[in-house]
């Protein structure tokens, strides 16, 4: 459960991030910021794309009420901006406000705040600023804080300056602004997904390892149990052999006990890899990347269907072993 649990998770991350949450296509990124009316090139390049938003980046320190402090981006949005899909811990929907900013529950976690409290933000060149928690918004990658040009221009009076631009667009032509000396790195969604997986990979080589050896350990426990219940009643076995049973009747009278065994095994077996999922993913998740434990009705199946047929293996395994009794050494085997 625990191995399949971490498939899912990831997976479900994954989705969440680049399907729920990131509406944009291509994200280009600038080496130097600009302004919207210096870029006006870049944007008739970008002309046959849906939509695009400009952003504005700055890394900040953020102090909480406590003293805790973190460094994440500030980033500035326009407050109609179609690129990025905000939703609340609850799921609803919300916009970016115009007054206050948005934040990451492990930002809010990190800085023990909740929404209504203010923070206090200072820029690398000394530039302080008193940033109210507008709302806590389920953002799975990354974790930094997003403000409306509005909220912005009310807490600073730094102009605004583009770094990146968000584009939403299939089917784009980006061959030109590769070579563009203003542009450092131009990547699209799928791009972004694929190098998340890189990330990830150590990650998924472990959810392989945990499935193939928890498999393993259940067959051998399977076996063992198995074996025990036919040697330590080989004696009943021998005495309804000696009253006429026939084979099959002796096999369902001990092998179905197995069976029995294995079924209300199950749910405890469910209960505890969710356990398990939830601390290794606790500890997997960091401040730029957080895995919520998942574990699908399809995995729940398929784990199952595994334990059920190790069962039926083994039974058929020790199930050839009936005819093997031998009657008079095994009543004797007392004495």
């Amino acid at each position: 459960m625990c191995g399949f649990g971490l498939m899912n998770s990831i997976n479900g991350m994954l989705d969440r991030a680049f399907k729920e949450t990131v509406h944009y296509d291509v994200e280009i990124k600038l080496r130097t910021p600009a302004t919207v009316e210096g870029l006006a090139d870049i944007y008739n390049t970008l002309s046959s794309g849906q939509h695009v938003d400009a952003t504005m980046a700055l890394s900040v320190y953020l102090y909480g009420k406590e003293g805790d402090v973190q460094s994440p981006y500030l980033v500035v949005m326009d407050e109609g901006q179609k690129s990025l899909n905000f939703k609340d811990t609850k799921g609803k929907e919300i916009p970016l406000p115009e007054e206050g900013a948005l934040i990451t529950p492990r930002m809010a976690k990190a800085l023990a705040v909740d929404i209504g409290d203010t923070l206090r933000a200072e820029s690398l060149d000394g530039t302080v600023m008193a940033l109210k928690v507008a709302d806590i918004v389920d953002f799975p990658v990354g974790n930094e804080i997003y403000l409306s040009k509005t909220a912005f221009a009310k807490v600073s009076a730094l102009p605004f300056l583009v770094r990146t631009l968000l584009i939403q667009g299939q089917d784009l032509d980006l061959s030109k602004l590769n070579s563009d000396p203003r542009i450092s790195l131009v990547e699209t969604k799928e791009e972004m997904r694929n190098n998340m997986l890189i990330v990830l990979e150590s990650l998924q080589s472990f959810q392989m390892i945990l499935i193939l050896f928890a498999g393993l350990l259940a067959f051998a426990v399977m076996m063992v149990l198995g074996r025990m219940n036919y040697y330590e009643r080989i004696r009943e076995l021998a005495t309804l052999k000696v009253l006429g049973f026939y084979e099959n009747e002796m096999k369902r009278l001990v092998l179905r006990e197995t069976i029995w065994i294995t079924v209300f095994g199950l749910p405890f077996g469910y209960i505890l890899g969710s356990l398990l999922l939830g601390v290794i993913l606790d500890q997997a998740t960091t401040p730029d990347l957080e895995i919520l434990p998942m574990i699908e009705l399809s995995s729940i199946a398929v784990g199952f269907a595994f334990m059920l047929g190790f069962t039926m293996l083994v039974n058929f395994m020790m199930g050839r072993q009936f005819k093997k009794v031998d009657m008079v050494a095994s009543l004797k085997s007392v004495e």
